[in-house]
């Protein structure tokens, strides 16, 4: 294949030389080349085990500090130009992008939300307060690809990187030649974790200069960071350009990289009729020509962090310094908790992602949530932290778990004691263990559970399988136990106002045989008093798309509910269709809760219908049922999540799958492939 010239007239193009610096490392450093080989394995491993469970079902975010190294005031970038990057980084990881729309048909189906995101640091690696930027005036006039390494060190001119078990290390700097950014790849040197970019490819405004003004190179050196490959697999020095992949299935086989703003389709390798992905950020296209990731890509990031990156899930980084003055067991409600208490999030206090489930022993490698499975054995982990500084000394305490059964009605102590039997029994204590963390650091405490036998609640109607989780942590034999408010009957109260108790009432969906999704949610009394509470369908702020951008929702009652909504549903923003069902086409849907007696239990069955109005490709939805009281305060809920794709076979597009010697990928026989097909 004919080379074209990358030029094509243009004043800059878009270059990276991580393959490059990977090369270079791997042919100076053996241990280099060794621990690469051993991070694609593992990699490999990870995938081939987990990639059937779709995407992530919690979110990542990733505490990001930014080295600004600058000679002239003009390459000193603003702390607005620096925020810029990190919401076009949180746009482009989530697939909320504007342009996400634009992604052509023949691969919408697999462009996907890959459930990771970023914030600027506000711990810095002793414990003080930080902005998560560092400035450094360097005698420096530019950098170029041969020493842009010396942008990672202040002896030469640059800054130290931060712990990179921790952060993620980006200099902004000036390149004088056609360097845009360079990233490493996970396994080389601590002290070059991270990547670099010129001051006119970084963030939306100030110094960024079109092309390259939109903040793409970075999500592309971040890519490489979390080991992603060029997606034309690197191949251009060959003879034969069609001859390596980027080890992913869902990305067509291409010649070499694009430039500029190709025309769809653009053809290679012969990959019509749709041709080269050259939308996605890991081609070398302008930043408006980019704006996808795949679903194989996603599943690849997502492995990274779990085998060669692991230490960023366990970073205190985004945990305020100076917020306690000493040792202070926590866990986490939601991905905006810092410990503060009461926790200030406007998300719901359900949504823990320091518990999760595995129905195998696997959640140390694996950190995702998984429904249990009834009657079997299951496997709880919950995860401690420490808020104090490292040094700091250390604290005790014990952990306690509890079940019950998915409800938005929940309550304290009453069902988590097991006191409440009748129609079944509905929760009780898991187990308890002692735990002891060092201050900025965290345990990860493993329980086994096997819950109760579904059948048990099919007299009310309820779902198969689906329960919620408490943790609390005490820290005191005596009332409160160490909670810094006692807690009364209002769980959701209790768990906003003290950091070491958390929940998790999440259900993934099920799906049925028509390819609908499905869910059941308890509502019931545990308490002594009827109470007049509403019940809202709210979907997520800033989490992802909306599921009423896939569909719409079909709600029925069933059980003692089945009788009182023959009477007539109060309530707006639904429609009850002639057979009873409510028909919700958009978030905010409210309804009058029925006022049950005490041990009443009735269940809400809802249906998830696609519309068919777009491809959503790999994303995941989610809808939180809020039950709030008369002056609209919340007192519980549950978290409906649903996989777009979890399960599906997607096209094999790219047909070569590489074996890895630590420096070079190398062709395997054309008749196997990256995603599973034979």
């Amino acid at each position: 294949m004919a080379k074209r010239d990358p030029n094509q007239g243009r004043k800059r193009i878009r270059t990276c030389d991580t393959m490059e610096e990977h090369r270079r490392l791997a042919y100076l450093y053996p241990e280099y080349r060794r621990r690469r080989r051993e991070i694609e394995l593992e990699t490999r491993e990870f995938i081939a085990r987990y990639a059937e469970e779709g995407l992530r079902t919690g979110i990542v975010r990733i505490p990001v500090v930014v080295h600004v190294v600058w000679n002239t005031a003009a390459q000193n970038v603003s702390d607005a130009q620096i925020q810029s990057q990190i919401n076009v980084l949180n746009a482009d990881f989530r697939r909320t992008n504007a342009d996400a729309g634009s992604v052509p048909a023949a691969f919408a189906g697999v462009a996907a939300d890959t459930r990771i995101e970023f914030a600027l640091a506000v711990r810095d690696p002793t414990c003080g307060a930080t902005n998560g930027i560092t400035r450094t005036n360097t005698a420096t006039t530019g950098f170029t690809k041969a020493t842009k390494n010396n942008l990672k060190s202040a002896a030469t001119g640059g800054a130290d990187p931060w712990p990179s078990d921790r952060y993620l290390n980006i200099w902004v700097g000036n390149f004088t030649d056609t360097l845009l950014g360079s990233a490493s790849f996970p396994g080389g040197p601590a002290a070059l974790d991270g990547f670099v970019v010129d001051t006119e490819a970084f963030g939306t405004i100030g110094t960024a200069t079109a092309p390259f003004n939109l903040g793409r190179t970075a999500t592309h050196e971040i890519g490489h960071w979390l080991n992603l490959l060029h997606i034309w697999g690197d191949d251009q020095g060959l003879a034969d350009t069609c001859s390596q992949s980027d080890e992913c299935g869902d990305t067509p086989n291409q010649g070499i990289m694009n430039f500029g703003t190709p025309a769809f389709p653009h053809v290679t390798c012969s990959n019509g009729p749709n041709g080269d992905m050259f939308m996605n950020y890991m081609d070398y296209v302008d930043d408006a020509a980019m704006f996808m990731f795949t679903q194989d890509q996603a599943t690849r990031m997502n492995a990274t962090l779990s085998v060669a990156r692991v230490g960023i899930l366990a970073s205190d980084g985004l945990v305020p310094a100076g917020a306690t003055p000493g040792p202070d067991l926590w866990m986490q409600d939601n991905a905006d908790d810092t410990g503060a208490e009461p926790d200030p999030s406007a998300n719901p206090m359900w949504i823990s992602d320091d518990i999760w489930v595995r129905n195998s022993p696997d959640g140390l490698t694996n950190q995702d949530h998984q429904n249990p499975n009834g009657e079997q054995l299951n496997y709880v982990y919950v995860r401690v932290r420490n808020r104090a500084c490292p040094g700091t000394g250390s604290q005790s305490g014990t952990l306690k778990l509890y079940w019950a059964k998915a409800s938005s009605s929940l309550s304290w102590p009453a069902p988590w004691d097991g006191s409440v039997t009748a129609p079944a029994l509905m929760g009780e204590l898991i187990g308890s263990q002692p735990v002891t963390v060092a201050g900025g650091s965290q345990q990860i405490l493993s329980f086994n559970w096997t819950p109760p036998d579904p059948s048990d609640y099919a007299s009310f109607g309820a779902d198969k399988a689906h329960f919620c989780l408490l943790a609390r942590i005490e820290t005191s034999a005596t009332s409160p136990f160490g909670m810094t408010t006692a807690e009364t009957s209002n769980l959701y109260a209790n768990v906003q106002n003290n950091n070491n108790i958390v929940w998790k009432n999440i259900s993934i969906v099920d799906t049925d045989g028509d390819g609908m999704r499905y869910a059941d949610i308890v509502i019931g009394n545990f308490g002594g008093e009827r109470r007049s509470t509403r019940l809202i369908f709210e979907t997520p702020k800033r989490r992802g798309a909306s599921l009423f951008d896939w569909g719409h929702i079909l709600v029925d009652f069933r059980g003692v509910l089945e009788k009182w909504a023959r009477g007539g549903i109060k309530g707006d923003g639904f429609e009850q269709l002639a057979d009873g069902r409510l028909f919700i086409a958009q978030a905010g849907a409210q309804i009058q809760s029925p006022q049950l007696k005490r041990g009443r239990f009735g269940t809400l069955h809802v249906q998830f219908v696609p519309d068919g109005r777009r491809p959503t490709g790999a994303q995941v939805f989610e809808l939180d049922v809020t039950e709030v009281d008369n002056k609209g305060k919340r007192i519980g809920g549950q978290r409906l999540l649903f996989k777009t794709t979890a399960g599906r076979r997607r096209p094999c597009w790219d047909q070569q799958l590489r074996t890895f010697d630590g420096v070079t990928w190398m062709a395997k026989c054309h008749d196997e492939c990256g995603c599973g097909c034979k």
